[in-house]
């Protein structure tokens, strides 16, 4: 179950919508999420899913009672028969894209399920993860295909609901993938718990460590990183073994920092949190003394 709210939205503006999600895992890849589709459910459902289509399929039958007139899933990520023209044909249900990178391919196979379906009723179309398109793409490639996509859309009177993590990338970017829709809602997970505003104690106790500066300051300057490449550059700001860095921030420091808000992870990436501008006033010269001095070299203890 999720908490929802509107962000906003533009009377007359274009139909589709961008979910913000946030989960108590700091997950990129969720659930479908079908509680925001039409009551009376659409004529035909076409989702673009990264390598999540057997999930997608079992939970839409546990969730809709009413089966829609045609059903289309292109999985991102998964090997399985090509996106031919006999394909749109045969009707398959669910039609593979191996390569991620490939945002023709599969835009293509997301408007042959589209093209092949009749005029008359009413088309959704469900992105699980703009924040996977973004990952694959690169920035200003995954922002154009979410363009031409919602163009597509338009093209063929169906209507897009596009899930994106929002702690998953800078603010800037998520402003960017925002500004395409006239409606986005914020979707919270009941189990999701909210970090209340940082105070400037909890701002300075955050910094009392010079692994949690190093991380701030990596995640200042960088933005998104996987958890080694955090480990690599923390362990370079401040001379410590890098496998004990990495234990640390696992179990200690990025803990701390997430229940502050101040940094959203995951088992493989870390990201700013949602309240890191708090943070940002103190960092510059704090940082500076945990620079290492050229020739100096990790130590394995503290």
């Amino acid at each position: 179950m999720q908490d929802t709210r509107l962000v906003r939205t533009s009377v007359a503006g274009n139909p589709h919508t961008l979910v913000l999600r946030r989960t108590s895992d700091g997950a990129r890849e969720f659930e479908p999420l079908f509680d925001l589709l039409p009551a009376d459910g659409p004529n035909d459902v076409l989702a673009v899913t990264h390598e999540q289509s057997t999930r997608f399929l079992r939970r839409w039958g546990e969730r809709i009672d009413r089966r829609p007139r045609n059903v289309g899933v292109v999985s991102v990520g998964e090997v399985m028969r090509s996106t031919s023209a006999v394909d749109v044909a045969s009707r398959r249900p669910v039609r593979g894209v191996a390569d991620p990178t490939d945002a023709e391919e599969i835009r293509d196979a997301a408007t042959g399920y589209l093209d092949a379906w009749p005029d008359e009723g009413r088309t959704v179309a469900y992105v699980d993860s703009a924040t996977a398109v973004v990952d694959d793409l690169g920035v200003e490639r995954g922002v154009e295909f979410l363009r031409t996509f919602r163009r597509a859309l338009d093209a063929r009177d169906a209507v897009g609901y596009v899930c994106l993590a929002p702690t998953a990338h800078d603010r800037t970017v998520v402003r960017e993938v925002a500004s395409l829709f006239d409606t986005v809602i914020e979707c919270v997970d009941n189990e999701a718990e909210t970090a209340a505003t940082p105070s400037v104690g909890d701002c300075f106790e955050a910094m009392s460590d010079r692994r949690r500066r190093g991380v701030l300051a990596v995640l200042a300057d960088e933005g998104p990183l996987p958890v080694d490449d955090l480990a690599d550059r923390v362990a370079a700001r401040t001379r410590v073994d890098r496998d004990r860095v990495l234990a640390s921030l696992i179990d200690v420091h990025l803990p701390k920092l997430a229940a502050l808000g101040l940094a959203a992870y995951d088992r493989e990436r870390v990201a700013r949190g949602e309240h890191f501008e708090r943070v940002e006033p103190y960092l510059g010269r704090t940082v500076e003394r945990d620079r290492p001095a050229r020739g100096d070299c990790p130590v394995a203890e503290e």
